[in-house]
């Protein structure tokens, strides 16, 4: 056990009634926009976020950078939203964004006001930030849900070979949390933990040499793996701030699927690894699934049922070596993969070496007159031959491990095996790997049935494959004649999801 004194990156301000008299327009336009949001949020009973000092100042800036003459039209950037929350100290990977620019101030701030949407999720922290010039105005507003609180960490270090201590505690119910850096040159390492107490952890970031890099947290729940936290460390310098080249977002499936293909690859080939091929199953996987979001209005990698990207893929009925799954939604297919590419856990799917195939699903939609596109991407190794039968397999191990010994083969028996099986069938049932269940006893089931055996005895194993049974010191008994294997697949909270279940029943005749 250890405790951690968190420092804090909230101020909560009090609201006035009235916005207070001021020689900057823009301070009382943020004031008029900071009540609407707290008269929002009253409306429809949601408790009121706090005002936020490091996502106030990165709205503040984004407000400046939209009004410079060089800045396009639109919405900022993934690269410039993404800078201003870190430079500011925020950690929120993602806050909900509303932006408006106008030629007049008044037509800024009415058009806000005019906004009941802002308190449509909830939220636990925000900022507003404005900005003006001459007469044209614009505003910012970041709504955060906060789900890790970490302590104040450096974003710059002058000179790389350095190292830091990052500490933070995961908002409930979410724990178990993963730290992951992006390296400048693009890899992307697993953290281990310093310590790790429930939602509380520490771990050490080293940053061995000069350039960018990108800090993750990930907090695991109900609903599957998901970012917390995300911020950019520079070290030896300022990193390069590239351009940001402008895209036309693809309007049909076909076409978002091969661009986002396309970059997918370019970046595997910049790490010398091998190019992902199509798949149509992981396709219809990957489709069925931003569908599923879409229609059902979530947006997780655990659905509400408690499906996740395994279970996805046994239903889809085909065998593969291992699989992954990122998600993304942004105002186009490859928005929405660009944020993906920020993401060093999502990254690590994208450059992992065993994958060797993908498919893409995306959803187009509008949400308050605005576009927005969901994509899922599944990854997967190299499809596996067909899985032998797990039963035959069971006893072609007893038959080696007998024959290696020089002991006689064991006779298969069918009212052993259909002993063996119910009894796992039941065990499975009450998530209980053991040879006595309630009201039930193997042994005098197994007299009952087969009254001329003299002794009988069982193993019981939860294991990854049937063959694992092949080490019990049982089948080597000489006096054992006759054999009963039961095995199932299935899910259990204790042994974990897909084990395989397995008794075995051994007996000797008088």
């Amino acid at each position: 056990m250890f405790a951690l004194a968190l420092t804090a990156l909230v101020a909560a301000a009090p609201l006035s009634s009235e916005p207070s008299e001021s020689s900057e327009p823009s301070e009382s336009l943020e004031q008029q926009a900071i009540l609407h949001v707290a008269r929002e949020f009253e409306r429809v009973g949601r408790r009121l976020p706090a005002k936020d000092l490091a996502l106030t100042e990165a709205a503040r800036r984004l407000a400046r950078e939209a009004l410079d003459p060089q800045a396009p039209s639109g919405a900022p950037d993934l690269l410039a939203f993404t800078l201003a929350l870190s430079d500011s100290g925020s950690t929120d990977p993602s806050p909900r964004t509303f932006f408006i620019r106008a030629w007049a101030h008044a037509h800024a701030i009415e058009t806000f006001l005019a906004r009941t949407d802002i308190s449509a999720e909830p939220a636990t922290h925000f900022g507003v930030g404005v900005a003006t010039v001459d007469e044209r105005a614009s505003l910012v507003l970041l709504l955060a849900e906060r789900k890790a609180e970490l302590q104040r960490f450096p974003r710059a270090f002058p000179r790389p070979g350095v190292s830091q201590m990052l500490c933070g505690a995961l908002v409930p119910p979410l724990n178990a949390a993963e730290l992951y850096l992006s390296l400048p040159d693009g890899t992307v390492n697993r953290l281990g933990m310093a310590r790790q107490d429930g939602p509380a952890f520490c771990a050490r970031l080293a940053f061995p040499q000069s350039g960018g890099y990108t800090v993750e947290v990930l907090g695991n729940g109900a609903k599957g793996p998901e970012v917390v936290a995300l911020f950019l460390v520079d070290v030896g310098g300022p990193r390069e701030r590239a351009s940001v080249e402008a895209v036309d977002e693809p309007t049909t499936l076909a076409e978002a699927r091969q661009l986002i293909l396309a970059r997918i690859n370019r970046l595997r080939r910049a790490h010398r690894l091998n190019p992902l091929a199509p798949d149509s199953t992981l396709e219809g996987v990957a489709q069925a699934y931003s569908e599923r979001m879409a229609q059902e209005g979530f947006f997780a990698h655990v659905a509400p049922d408690g499906s996740d990207v395994r279970s996805r893929m046994a239903t889809a009925g085909s065998a593969y070596g291992s699989f992954g799954e990122n998600l993304g939604l942004a105002g186009g297919p490859l928005a929405a993969h660009a944020g993906i590419e920020y993401s060093p856990g999502h990254r690590r799917n994208l450059l992992a070496p065993s994958f060797t195939h993908a498919g893409i699903g995306v959803v187009f939609q509008t949400v308050d007159g605005q576009p927005r596109a969901l994509v899922t991407e599944v990854f997967s190794a190299a499809l596996l031959a067909p899985p032998a039968d797990p039963l035959e397999e069971a006893y072609k191990a007893i038959d080696a491990r007998r024959k290696k010994s020089k002991l006689p083969p064991l006779e298969r028996s069918e009212v052993l095996e259909q002993i063996a099986l119910d009894h796992v069938r039941r065990a499975l049932q009450l998530d209980t790997p053991k040879k006595s269940l309630p009201g039930s006893s193997l042994y005098e089931r197994v007299f009952q049935a087969l009254p001329e055996m003299d002794a009988t005895v069982a193993d019981f194993y939860v294991a990854e494959a049937p063959t694992a049974l092949a080490e019990s010191k049982n089948l080597l008994e000489a006096r054992h004649r006759q054999v009963g294997v039961g095995i199932l697949r299935g899910d259990s909270k204790t042994f974990g999801k897909d084990r395989a279940w397995i008794v075995v029943i051994y007996a000797a005749p008088r």
